[in-house]
């Protein structure tokens, strides 16, 4: 049993880091650069359009291969909106540069965040910011916001064997409360890792077009073979002249514009 007025000992402090109980939660990070990159790239649209880009490039004078800068263009947005939103995310904490007042060895210290270890004691006072779950063990008054974890508007008064959620605040009043959990596992830690992480938001109108451009791909290969059949035996055209007429009449069954806006859109 850790005594309230003495806290951990240097020894009990040393025995808690050697065991990996220190308040250390590992940074959630959304994708990295080169998985945004390659997933902006390596897309359906990308495919059809840049299988006909190539081969355009190869047929054609380079004034007819213009289109093929919709992919450059779209892929580069969608690597920058990810990329800034994956910046953005980084920088999100709930625990703010807090320096919360443990008690060793009979002495109120300020440390850092990333020092306090499992069953620390907890001095609070108005203003403080909680950095770890715990039990409150002391109250004189203790009032506490959690309207940043909970949504609830008004303080909570706490009072001795109450739970006290890393995240909030101490508004009135003072105590004292013991680290019970920390990490990864305080609630705090929880919410940002949670909201750190990568989700694919559901957008209808992307989806829709994801799905329209994988149907017209099925359609794209047998139509491309008549209209190349037509070219080179019924019209008589040279091979590169026919594979031109070709891909020009399949680019325009993709939505390339709509792709385009629609990235465009989402950017702003």
């Amino acid at each position: 049993m850790i005594e309230l007025q003495r806290g951990l000992t240097s020894a009990e402090v040393s025995e808690r880091i050697a065991a990996g109980q220190v308040n250390h939660a590992p940074d959630a990070r959304s994708r990295s650069l080169k998985d945004i990159i390659r997933a902006n790239t390596f897309t359906w649209f990308n495919g059809v359009i840049g299988i006909m880009w190539v081969v355009m490039i190869m047929v054609a004078p380079f004034q007819d291969s213009l289109f093929g800068f919709v992919i450059v263009a779209n892929t580069l947005i969608g690597i920058i909106q990810e990329y800034r939103a994956s910046r953005a995310l980084a920088k999100l904490a709930v625990i703010g540069e807090a320096k919360p007042v443990v008690r060793r060895d009979g002495v109120d210290l300020a440390v850092s965040t990333d020092s306090v270890v499992l069953d620390d004691i907890i001095v609070l006072s108005p203003g403080d910011q909680l950095v770890v779950d715990g039990t409150v063990l002391s109250s004189e008054g203790l009032e506490i916001d959690e309207s940043l974890l909970t949504g609830e508007a008004d303080p909570v008064d706490k009072v001795v064997g109450d739970p006290a959620m890393s995240g909030s605040f101490v508004v009135a009043g003072a105590g004292v409360y013991q680290a019970t959990r920390i990490g990864r596992d305080s609630f705090a830690a929880g919410l940002t890792e949670e909201a750190k992480k990568f989700h694919l938001t559901n957008s209808e109108l992307r989806d829709s077009i994801n799905k329209f451009i994988r149907t017209i791909s099925f359609l794209l290969l047998p139509i491309g073979a008549l209209l190349l059949f037509s070219q080179v035996v019924r019209a008589g055209l040279p091979l590169d002249e026919a594979i031109r007429g070709t891909i020009a009449g399949m680019v325009t069954m993709v939505p390339e514009g709509l792709v385009l806006l629609t990235s465009i859109a989402m950017a702003v």
